[in-house]
């Protein structure tokens, strides 16, 4: 008798250079919001693909099913290297929460830029723990038109 092909399609596991790129994506998509707060949602979730990408370094560290689903939590554990940006992004959980959920929070130009800055530097170090190459590299001929 043949095995039935499964109703559910066998998950890849992403590797953490993927993961990297897909946030510096996000990074880049981010710039591209006009409105604070949709900048702040995405660079956002640049920042929670940075962590799955530290997550993914530290599989093999890990123990167990993790009881905590925040990727913050896990990361600072996993990675206490990380503990400083975990903390950071932490604290902007609230705010992100309350934005996918519709409700009303004010985030200035000024306060999107920086959050975004932030998240750049993180993927920065995400990217220092990975190694080379591991970032997103310029397509040949990219910014050619442009002379100094």
């Amino acid at each position: 008798m043949a095995a039935q092909p499964s109703r559910f399609p066998a998950r890849t596991a992403r590797g953490p250079r993927e993961l990297l790129a897909r946030a510096d994506r996000l990074l880049m998509d981010a710039v591209g919001e006009d409105d604070p707060r949709e900048r702040f949602q995405v660079a956002y979730l640049a920042a929670l693909r940075g962590a799955a990408a530290v997550l993914g370094a530290h599989a093999a560290s890990r123990t167990g099913r993790e009881k905590s689903r925040s990727a913050w939590v896990l990361m600072a554990r996993s990675a206490p290297e990380f503990v400083m940006w975990a903390d950071y992004f932490a604290e902007h959980s609230a705010t992100r929460a309350a934005l996918e959920a519709g409700l009303s929070r004010e985030i200035s130009d000024r306060q999107a830029d920086d959050f975004f800055d932030r998240v750049g530097a993180f993927l920065h170090d995400v990217e220092d723990l990975l190694g080379d190459g591991a970032r997103l590299r310029p397509e040949p001929g990219w910014g050619s038109e442009v002379s100094a």
